[in-house]
């Protein structure tokens, strides 16, 4: 009785995959020309008004960095690193006018490929990171 030994295909396509989308993971950074919000988006609202929220968020940095801003269209995209369960993620948030403060709309889009609970998760902690931001007084110089 003969035994065939395992393909070895069965393991490189699985890690050429990997390795593919860590390389485009790691290089792809957020731009305000391709940010679009998709399905998937949650709201913030606040009494800031737009200007004040588009210079908070555009500063951002640590776990959600800003990567790309548009001051003129009040866009920011925000961006979260990979880690060993996601590609990372990019964040496109439009802020509007809303009454005498702002309406804050956050998408999520994959830098490689992610589906499952893992992305709303990320999607979560960056409105809450969004909100975070949003309320902390700003430095007042005397």
């Amino acid at each position: 009785m003969r035994h065939e030994a395992f393909p070895v295909w069965v393991f490189v396509i699985p890690l050429l995959f990997v390795a593919l989308g860590y390389m485009i993971a790691f290089t792809r950074k957020g731009s305000v020309r391709t940010a679009r919000l998709g399905s998937r988006r949650l709201e913030v609202f606040s009494n800031s008004d737009p200007a004040a929220m588009f210079a908070k968020l555009s500063a951002m940095r640590g776990k959600f960095t800003a990567d790309d801003s548009d001051a003129s269209a009040k866009i920011v995209v925000l961006s979260s690193p990979v880690s060993f369960f996601s590609w990372g993620f990019l964040y496109p948030v439009f802020i509007h006018a809303e009454g005498s403060g702002s309406r804050v709309e956050v998408g999520i889009q994959s830098k490689f490929f992610q589906i499952g609970p893992v992305v709303s998760k990320w999607h979560r902690d960056c409105v809450a990171a969004i909100e975070q931001a949003v309320s902390l007084p700003e430095a007042r110089v005397v």
